[in-house]
């Protein structure tokens, strides 16, 4: 695959090149709760927030991000620009041909995002054993494949749907440049998070919440660019944009306290082995299941969808 891959450094092979040196790694249930609870202690006067992947090379991307670079015929990732620009789109198809005028901007993004709908936002949960079952529930692209659990630190800035984000317009819409976005710390780093209200059952079943900043971009002293742990050069812009829709500030738990307005994210990596015992202990201890997560009408229908004819076990 390394062809899907433009301007990237020798060095990076896939995202897993940029997790590896940040990888917290976990081969059972009980040491991911010791993993957490050392988190945690060492960083508990910041609330947490988590995302589980069920496969460890996955890249970290939001489904309008992906979309975007998809279409690229050369597999170049999305600038902020093409973001806004297809964000646009998507409010003037939804309130002039749809008809869903009546609700805003960010609440549509919501609505959509459930029904599978590609938007910058990316999904998290307040509760770690939740985003631990979206890591090794069960799937066969990713049996075989170790899994990856994401720990962020809850960012400074929350947003609510008052007079500020809560228009008809997205608020970020407002920054037509990069000199501008820097300034508003939009695509550096300094993540927003929102705790929407209950759309839909599944948002409060999965605790479930977003994260969002504007797509990753390079600038003098641009702290993103960092060397990780044994590595002598930095990464490049390129090689993170090919990593995640999100600028990240990947960390470890044994540092000094962290700054309220930094936003670092930790990185678990789940053994492939350690999956069918995990799940387990959440099913039968905490009764998270495909069921219980994702609990409505879609979600059996996704779940009927991925497991009739497939050879797999129904739950």
């Amino acid at each position: 695959m390394l062809e899907s891959y433009r301007n990237t450094s020798t060095g990076w092979v896939s995202p897993a090149s940029v997790w590896e040196p940040w990888d917290i790694p976990v081969h059972s249930w009980e040491q991911f709760l010791e993993q957490t609870r050392a988190l945690t202690e060492t960083h508990g006067y910041r609330d947490m927030l988590w995302r589980g992947s069920g496969n460890a090379d996955w890249a970290l991307f939001s489904s309008l991000y992906r979309t975007l670079l998809d279409a690229s015929p050369t597999r170049t990732p999305p600038t902020e620009d093409q973001m806004v620009a297809a964000e646009v789109e998507t409010l003037r198809l939804a309130r002039e041909d749809w008809r869903f005028d009546d609700m805003p901007a960010l609440e549509l993004l919501a609505r959509l995002q459930h029904f599978g709908a590609p938007t910058r936002l990316v999904d998290v949960s307040e509760n770690p054993l939740v985003a631990l079952w979206f890591a090794v529930e069960r799937a066969l692209n990713t049996a075989d494949a170790d899994a990856r659990v994401f720990a962020f630190a809850k960012p400074a800035t929350r947003i609510t749907l008052n007079s500020v984000w809560g228009g008809r317009t997205l608020r970020w819409h407002e920054l037509t440049n990069d000199a501008s976005r820097l300034i508003r710390r939009w695509g550096t780093g300094s993540l927003k998070y929102w705790r929407p209200p209950a759309y839909d059952s599944r948002i409060s079943s999965q605790n479930a919440g977003f994260i969002v900043d504007g797509a990753p971009f390079a600038f003098d002293g641009d702290r993103q660019l960092r060397s990780a742990r044994g590595r002598s050069m930095p990464w490049s812009t390129e090689d993170l944009r090919h990593t995640s829709s999100l600028p990240l500030r990947l960390s470890h738990i044994a540092r000094d306290p962290i700054s309220q307005y930094s936003a670092p994210v930790f990185t678990f990596r789940i053994a492939r082995d350690a999956k069918a015992e995990i799940r387990q202990k959440l099913e039968a201890n905490f009764g998270y299941r495909a069921s219980t997560l994702y609990s409505d009408m879609v979600g059996l229908s996704d779940y009927l969808t991925r497991h009739i004819g497939s050879g797999a076990t129904l739950e």
